[in-house]
């Protein structure tokens, strides 16, 4: 029988949007189509589209886990426009997508445009550059209607410094926690969450132990009541777990395992 290691590894494994799949394909040819449809509306004024996010991070988890999962993309406006401000460039994000997208729907999602279509979603954020002697720096909307500094690349590539110390499991194990952040109505912001796990120390671990570890190590201070109840639910479970494999039944700690992450046994 499967030990609950090797289930773990094979459902993060169907959380992953595999390259050459057919709905990594879409989204890629859609990527292009949207490039080119921003280029081809705002000319010179777009110095650059950057797409970031879980789905560069390999992170995203595909449609039929999280129907929430999208396409984060960095809309860069150029030099010439810095004065406008973050409503002006969110506006003409929206009018861009009402002229080229008018059966989709299109909402203002602070800070971005989010373009919602029938199996896809595009998270557009409006950017600029600012630019000094000794570097270039991003910046995006804040919530006061103003700008603030980012760094698109900057947590991949901690996500991925860590994963790569980790002996590759950090990444699954964010899909597992996304899996089952989604299936509980979003006890975090699913970025909050990745910052977390990215951060933990998963030193010795396989997906098991580090499964349990993070589900041991999620923070609820600043949660609501209703949103800790969650956590402690989920660690209820992670107890059972244990209590399982302690008992040596490895069917009844998958069992437990399908029940958090709201997936079918197969």
């Amino acid at each position: 029988m499967a030990t609950i290691n090797y289930r773990l590894q094979k459902i993060s494994e169907d959380l992953f949007i595999k390259y050459g799949s057919k709905e990594r394909e879409y989204i890629e040819l859609k990527i292009v189509n949207f490039k080119s449809n921003i280029k081809a509306y705002f000319g010179a004024g777009v110095s650059e589209i950057l797409v970031f996010g879980s789905f560069k991070r390999d992170t995203i988890l595909p449609r039929k886990f999280d129907e929430s999962s999208d396409i984060d993309v960095l809309i860069v406006f150029n030099q010439a426009q810095n004065e406008f401000t973050p409503e002006t460039y969110r506006n003409q994000l929206k009018r861009f997508a009402a002229a080229k997208y008018p059966t989709t729907t299109v909402l203002k999602d602070h800070p971005s445009v989010v373009l919602e279509m029938s199996n896809i979603k595009f998270d557009l954020v409006p950017c600029r550059q600012s630019n000094s002697f000794w570097s270039t720096t991003y910046q995006i909307p804040n919530k006061n209607g103003s700008w603030m500094d980012t760094d698109p690349k900057g947590f991949s590539e901690k996500l991925t410094a860590s994963n790569n110390k980790y002996a590759s499991i950090v990444k699954p194990i964010v899909r597992l926690m996304k899996c089952w952040n989604a299936f509980n109505g979003y006890p975090y912001a699913t970025f909050e969450l990745e910052q977390i796990i990215a951060d933990m120390n998963f030193t010795n671990d396989n997906y098991q132990t580090g499964f349990l570890y993070a589900i041991d190590k999620l923070p609820t201070y600043n949660l609501p009541d209703y949103q800790a109840k969650k956590i402690e639910t989920l660690r209820n479970n992670g107890n059972w777990i244990k209590e399982y494999l302690e008992r040596d039944n490895q069917e009844k700690a998958i069992e437990v395992v399908c029940r958090i992450l709201g997936v079918t046994l197969t």
